[in-house]
């Protein structure tokens, strides 16, 4: 279902803005696997991931209450409207964000109480450094690519960004996947049930490990056996892949083959550029 785009609009405070250079550079915090970021929502201190899996950004149901968010049902989904998402100075007026509870990071220690998503990369460029653990933001009409960059196209599911990736195993074997770009992944790559049992590469008896949703719980994943996986150019030898072993909430979906996470996009400072429909990736020196 098509739902309005939110407007967004900018306050920044920064000297390079006007010569043409970054809006911003904003620090984060390196939980080994997912970027935690400050935010305030309307006001509200919390802690947010940033995550391009993310169709909206999303806000726990307890920093809704702390906030005073009205929030209203839409296709079994809550959202709520009017919200100002700040990452300071950076601050996006009149967002529709979607409301869950966060009930599983809780349970384990963290206080996460929101996702940075797709309204974020819709309207600027946003470089995430790895190992220096900042974003650096641009406005698209002032941003230009370095050398070292090599770019990606990107396909859109919904709001949802694809790369076309090959995956090659023993024997010659290989098959080409379309997979999700998911910065709140802390894996390298998940291969979709659908997509894993059409090409028979699901294996009982194999090593699983298990991963937190959002949504759907603890899901059990099964390893994959892929020699290489190459991306844009780059070739990555024996990548830890895996598969979800059942069909169940996102590993059901069929919009993508599967996701590429943060134990690949972390060996790169990766440039999301959306207005150009594109990634970029730069490789780290380490």
């Amino acid at each position: 279902m098509l739902l309005r785009r939110a407007v967004v609009l900018l306050a920044f405070v920064l000297l390079g803005a006007a010569s043409g250079g970054p809006l911003v550079t904003i620090p984060f915090t390196w939980t080994p696997g997912q970027i935690e970021i400050a935010v305030r929502v309307n006001g509200a201190s919390a802690t947010f991931l940033l995550d391009t899996g993310s169709e909206y950004s999303v806000v726990s149901d307890r920093l809704a209450a702390q906030a005073g968010l009205v929030i209203h049902s839409t296709s079994s989904r809550q959202f709520a409207d009017d919200v100002t998402v700040e990452l300071t100075p950076v601050v996006m007026k009149h967002q529709r964000v979607m409301v869950m509870p966060f009930d599983g990071y809780y349970a384990r220690g963290r206080s996460i109480d929101g996702l940075i998503g797709y309204d974020l990369f819709a309207r600027f460029i946003v470089a995430i450094d790895f190992r220096h653990h900042t974003l650096t933001v641009w406005e698209p009409s002032t941003f230009k690519p370095r050398g070292a960059a090599v770019s990606v196209p990107v396909e859109f599911a919904g709001r949802l960004p694809t790369v076309p990736a090959l995956l090659e195993f023993a024997a010659g074997r290989s098959l080409p996947a379309r997979l999700m770009v998911d910065t709140g992944a802390s894996q390298s790559v998940i291969l979709r049930y659908p997509y894993a049992t059409e090409h028979d590469l699901l294996e009982p008896s194999a090593p699983s490990t298990s991963a937190n949703s959002l949504a759907s719980g603890p899901r059990k994943l099964l390893d994959i056996p892929v020699e290489q996986i190459r991306l844009g150019g780059w070739t990555f030898d024996r990548p830890a892949v895996q598969a979800y072993a059942e069909p169940i909430g996102s590993g059901a979906a069929v919009d993508s083959d599967g996701l590429i996470g943060n134990g690949l996009l972390s060996r790169f400072i990766l440039y999301v550029d959306y207005p150009h429909r594109r990634l970029l990736f730069e490789p780290s020196p380490h």
